[in-house]
């Protein structure tokens, strides 16, 4: 057994009451590793001071920070083996004003989890060590998520997450696709009004009902490792990517299309690979499901994790 303190940003509640990718991977990882029998700890806070005396008074085994502008925090934990992750969905290629990432996260003495291959390759671009990075994908609860036989709605596909520019829902919207959307809106350029927009669904309303959809679409600019995709494809949903969005998958496989940068705005293009992706994935939800758990199953992350601490 082993006492872990988890460390979050202190901005929302974890778990969040509704979006939130990184409380929700937080709480996850909790989770996961009490079923393991470890000793877990959230510290959630913006007080700097309070996150290093709750993790010196605890006497921590391992700790996680998950978000990397608190790394100067690192060297002031009395803590043999730490850990750091940032969430920054650019990571690959940051905008300028965030550079200084990689020398905050390169000089904080702590392990750094990257979530994706090549977020790590960028990492050793820019000389990091490469025995001081290590890759974790995000994990999911596979059997969480109902997949039916036959999608409810078979010409459709779901688009879900925060509205944001960097994730194009509003350029989607225009284009008459067949898509519904799901997630909070805070891009002023998308329409709410749209009958084809559900509004901020809960968790489980989405483990429910995403499994009714022929297919997932996300056009993102910058992802890490999105989470959405890990539950479309629990739910049984074959996916619709940008080069951007495709962390940690096969994109060989059948059920995964990817859209060249240079044909985003193609309107045809994009409904010819939408339309045959959702022919192809209807006759695979089964193997989409099974591909998920055998490489994203939280049963298969943890013990990835718990590797990674064991090498510290």
């Amino acid at each position: 057994m082993m006492k872990i303190a988890l460390v979050g940003e202190g901005i929302m509640s974890i778990p969040p009451e509704g979006w939130g990718g990184v409380e929700h991977l937080i709480w996850n990882f909790h989770n996961q590793l009490k079923k393991e029998g470890d000793d877990v700890t959230i510290i959630n806070t913006k007080d700097l001071q309070k996150i290093v005396n709750t993790i010196n008074d605890g006497k921590f085994d391992v700790v996680h920070l998950h978000y990397d502008q608190y790394a100067n925090i690192i060297p002031y934990l009395n803590c043999k083996k730490k850990m750091i992750t940032s969430h920054y969905p650019y990571l690959e290629n940051p905008e300028p004003q965030y550079t200084f990432l990689y020398d905050l996260l390169k000089n904080s003495g702590a392990h750094i989890i990257s979530l994706s291959d090549k977020i790590k390759e960028e990492f050793l671009r820019r000389g990091i060590d490469s025995t001081n990075v290590s890759v974790l994908p995000c994990g999911i609860d596979t059997n969480s998520y109902v997949i039916d036989d036959e999608a409810l709605y078979p010409n459709r596909s779901i688009v879900v997450g925060k509205i944001e520019p960097r994730k194009r829902q509003a350029y989607l919207q225009k284009l008459n696709l067949n898509i519904d959307f799901i997630g909070n809106n805070t891009d002023s350029s998308f329409d709410i009004s749209d009958t084809c927009y559900y509004g901020e669904q809960s968790k489980q309303d989405i483990m429910d009902n995403l499994t009714a959809y022929a297919n997932m679409v996300l056009l993102s600019a910058g992802e890490a490792h999105p989470f959405v995709c890990l539950e479309a494809m629990a739910a049984g949903l074959g996916l619709v990517l940008s080069e951007q969005s495709t962390a940690n998958l096969d994109v060989d496989l059948p059920f995964i299309n990817v859209i060249p940068d240079t044909k985003l705005n193609d309107t045809d293009f994009l409904r010819d690979q939408i339309v045959s992706n959702r022919k192809t994935s209807l006759t695979m939800r089964k193997e989409i499901r099974q591909y998920c758990k055998d490489n994203f199953d939280w049963s298969t992350i943890i013990q990835k994790y718990k590797e990674i601490i064991n090498k510290l």
